[in-house]
C-alpha cells in the first residue's frame, strides 16, 4: 500500500477523535502489513491535513522517556475550536 493510501486510512481513523503516535502505529500495524515499521510521525507530518495538537505522557512511564505526540485532522480541530470571546 502506498504512502498516500496509508495517509488516507489514517485520516479516516483520526476523524473520530485525536490519537497519539503509539495508538496510530498499533492500529496501522493491525490493518496494513506493509505499514509495519513505517515512521508514523514522518508520515503524519508530511500530510498537511493532519496536525500535531499536543503531547501526552505514556501511562506508567517515568524518567526521561519523551512524550508522545497527539494528532488530529484539520477538520476535527476546526470543528472543536473554542470561539474567541468578544472584546468589550
Amino acid at each position: 500500500m502506498g504512502a498516500e493510501r496509508v495517509r488516507e486510512i489514517v485520516r479516516n481513523y483520526l476523524s473520530e477523535r485525536p490519537r497519539n503516535t503509539a495508538e496510530i502505529a498499533v492500529w496501522l500495524n493491525r490493518h496494513d502489513d506493509e505499514a509495519k515499521g513505517a515512521d508514523v510521525a514522518a508520515l503524519l507530518e508530511s500530510d498537511s491535513s493532519i496536525v500535531r495538537i499536543g503531547t501526552v505522557r505514556r501511562s506508567g512511564m517515568t524518567g526521561s522517556a519523551p512524550p508522545l505526540s497527539e494528532w488530529a485532522t484539520e477538520k476535527w480541530v476546526r470543528h472543536h475550536e473554542r470561539a474567541k470571546p468578544d472584546k468589550k
